[in-house]
């Protein structure tokens, strides 16, 4: 192996060793990760969060070898309620609103009226990594995994619908250098709450949908 190689095998190591980051919520991240559904669903969508899941603030190290020296500080709470915000609003004619509540109390009778579903999006697991085994050592791959149990409940909390989506490993680019790789876990973890919430979305439409044709049924 040459001098360059050897660089630049090593160089990457040297931009993530032994540093504690702090990455932010990030609108221009979600923007850039969003995508209109072509056919919406009817309606509007409420995403209920409780104040503390809002608040929560994820600090650790990557899951991979590489950086595992390094820690960061991201807020999941905020990226995960804005997403799933986002997410609804592509996926719904009428959109999403947010709201927040504390922990145990019940939705108001006025809000359930207003929406086709009141949906509790909640964080199960957050994990990351600098993924440089798949590059042969030659750059790194940023990666997020997330776990999200996602419901729709009445006004009084009780739960109609539950399921648990997980994303997966949700990468962005190999880089070989960079000053700044905490961003690059953010990207990809502000891109893995959006598609999580964007199936989510999706499986709520069609189950609000046939919801509705049960009715007109009866």
């Amino acid at each position: 192996m040459n001098k360059a190689l050897i660089v630049a095998a090593f160089a990457p190591l040297c931009f993530i060793g032994g540093c504690a980051y702090t990455a932010n919520y990030n609108p221009s991240y979600l923007a850039s990760a969003r995508r209109p559904v072509a056919e919406p669903f009817e309606g509007k969508v409420l995403i209920v969060t409780s104040v503390q899941d809002d608040k929560y603030v994820y600090t650790g190290n990557p899951t991979s070898f590489t950086g595992s020296a390094t820690s960061l500080t991201i807020p999941v709470g905020k990226i995960l309620k804005e997403s799933a915000g986002a997410a609804f609003a592509d996926a719904f004619k009428g959109g999403a609103d947010t709201k927040n509540v504390e922990t145990g109390d019940p939705v108001s009778h006025t809000d359930s009226g207003k929406y086709v579903a009141l949906v509790t999006p909640k964080l199960v697991s957050y994990s990351y990594e600098y993924n440089q085994a798949k590059n042969l050592g030659f750059a790194i791959t940023p990666t997020a995994v997330v776990v999200t149990d996602v419901r729709i409940i009445d006004q009084d909390g009780k739960t109609s619908y539950q399921k648990q989506y997980e994303s997966g490993p949700v990468e962005g680019p190999a880089y070989m250098i960079n000053m700044s790789p905490q961003e690059e876990i953010n990207k990809v973890t502000h891109k893995a709450f959006y598609d999580i919430f964007s199936k989510a979305a999706a499986d709520i439409g069609r189950e609000t949908a046939a919801q509705k044709s049960h009715a007109v049924a009866r």
